[in-house]
C-alpha cells in the first residue's frame, strides 16, 4: 500500500547485521530460533498467497465480494498443496515459482534469501553448541533454557558471579567456533552476490 510504512522485521535486522550480531542474535534466541523462522515463513506465505489472489482477481476485474460460480465445491481445496508448494519453493530458493504473480518480488526474494541464510547459520551455531556439551554442559543447559544462572550456581555450590564468568568463557568459545564457518559461508550468500 502506498503511504504505509513497512515495519522492520527481525529478518530485516538480521540481513543488515554483521557476523558478530548474527551470532549474538542466534544465541539470544537459541531455544526458539527455528520456530521464529517458521512463524515468519508462515506470514510470508500468507502475504504471497493474498497478493497473488488479489492480483488474480484484479486481473479478472473481480475485486470485491463475489459469489462462488466456478462449480468447484471446495474453492480452498488446493490451499494445502499451495502452502506446501510455497514452503518448498521458499526453502529451495526457487524465487520464480514462489513469487510468480506478486508485486513485491524483490522484497520477498530478499526475505527468502535471508531466511535461508538464517537456517544455515543456525545449523553452524547448533553444531558448535553440541561440541560444547562435554566442555561446558552447564552453559549448554543454560542456552537451551533448561537451567538459569541461579539454579546452576545453587546446584554447583558456587556464586552466581562464578557461573556468569564460566558462561562468559563458554559464550566466547561458542562464538570462536562459529565465527570461522559463518565468515566462510557469508562469502557465498546470495544477497551479497546480488542474486
Amino acid at each position: 500500500m502506498k503511504g504505509v510504512k513497512e515495519e522492520v522485521t527481525f529478518v530485516d535486522i538480521y540481513q543488515m547485521s554483521g557476523i558478530d550480531k548474527r551470532i549474538d542474535f542466534i544465541i539470544e534466541h537459541y531455544p526458539h530460533f527455528i520456530r521464529m523462522l517458521d512463524a515468519f515463513e508462515v506470514g510470508l506465505i500468507t502475504n504471497i498467497k493474498r497478493e497473488r489472489r488479489y492480483n488474480r482477481c484484479a486481473g479478472n476485474g473481480e475485486i470485491g465480494v463475489r459469489v462462488q460460480t466456478s462449480g468447484n465445491p471446495d474453492p480452498t481445496g488446493n490451499e494445502g498443496s499451495t502452502n506446501g508448494d510455497l514452503r518448498t519453493y521458499i526453502r529451495q530458493g526457487n524465487f520464480m515459482a514462489a513469487l510468480k504473480g506478486t508485486d513485491n518480488f524483490f522484497t520477498y526474494k530478499s526475505q527468502i534469501i535471508t531466511l535461508m541464510d538464517m537456517r544455515d547459520d543456525y545449523e553452524v551455531v547448533s553444531a558448535a553448541v553440541d561440541s560444547l556439551n562435554d566442555e561446558q554442559p552447564q552453559y549448554v543447559s543454560y542456552l537451551q533454557r533448561e537451567r538459569s544462572i541461579a539454579e546452576t550456581a545453587e546446584a554447583e555450590g558456587v556464586t552466581e558471579e562464578a557461573i556468569r564468568s564460566r558462561f562468559y568463557r563458554g559464550r566466547k568459545l561458542l562464538i570462536k567456533r562459529t565465527k570461522t564457518f559463518m565468515q566462510n559461508n557469508s562469502k557465498y550468500s546470495l544477497l551479497l552476490k546480488g542474486a
